[in-house]
């Protein structure tokens, strides 16, 4: 069996995510998403490591103005490019930050104030929670956590959301739950690339509470092929194992 690393992450509904990851996948830095809908809101969060929205004045909307409105405990940092073609709203803390783009002009201080006092943003180091003030307001959905590697890609959600989604036949049994495979949506020249290979597919796993949907990154994405053998990448997924604990 392959040997893993316990990994202890919080997502962003606040729900604590306990995983086992094996090595050979090497380490991961974790992002993430989680959606709001209510009476005229409807707004998806991207969640990083901290400091990477320093990007948007260089390269996402170069000469954006920068506005910052301290909050208790983190930052909010609005862009609004110079043409206000498109604008984005930055909760920035000390590990992590929270980002969403409205397509549009930036809100004025009015509609920016109502949108931050509808939601709690809470920053540490195993993650960062933005949830909503009052539930009967806003609701929260599609809460994901989002590993990247130099060897992988892991998207981990909570079980019940990916059911829709999961092969309706029964998977592989490994000890933390079932494994499926699928073939990945690439273009003909990727897929050409990869066939044959593991890069080919995307591993899907099921236990109990938590999801997790595997890609091996290779020359689809412009990187060596993997050097793991069908019955070591066999080895790695039956390794995996997981919880998502309801936000406490």
């Amino acid at each position: 069996m392959a040997v893993g690393t316990a990994v202890s992450r919080i997502a962003a509904s606040g729900a604590p995510v306990e995983l086992e990851l094996p090595d050979v996948l090497g380490e991961f830095r974790w992002y993430g998403s989680t959606r709001f809908s209510g009476p005229r809101t409807a707004r998806q969060f991207f969640l990083a490591p901290a400091g990477e929205h320093r990007a948007v004045p260089t390269h996402v909307l170069p000469g954006a103005t920068r506005r910052v409105q301290p909050m208790r405990g983190f930052d909010a940092v609005l862009f609004e490019a110079p043409d206000r073609s498109d604008a984005a709203l930055v909760l920035a803390g000390p590990h992590h930050e929270a980002t969403t783009w409205f397509g549009g002009p930036a809100p004025d201080p009015a509609g920016l104030t109502s949108l931050l006092s509808g939601l709690r943003f809470t920053d540490s180091p195993r993650g960062a929670s933005l949830t909503p003030v009052s539930a009967l307001l806003l609701a929260q959905r599609e809460t994901t956590l989002m590993g990247r590697s130099r060897a992988a890609t892991l998207v981990v959600r909570p079980a019940v959301d990916a059911l829709p989604s999961l092969p309706e036949w029964a998977g592989a049994a490994v000890p933390g739950g079932e494994v499926w495979r699928a073939e990945r949506l690439l273009d003909t020249r990727s897929a050409a690339a990869v066939a044959g290979t593991p890069h080919q597919w995307r591993f899907l796993f099921a236990g109990d509470s938590v999801a997790m949907d595997l890609v091996l990154l290779g020359p689809e994405s412009g990187r060596a092929p993997t050097g793991l053998s069908e019955d070591q990448v066999a080895d790695a997924l039956g390794a995996l194992r997981g919880s998502w604990a309801a936000p406490r």
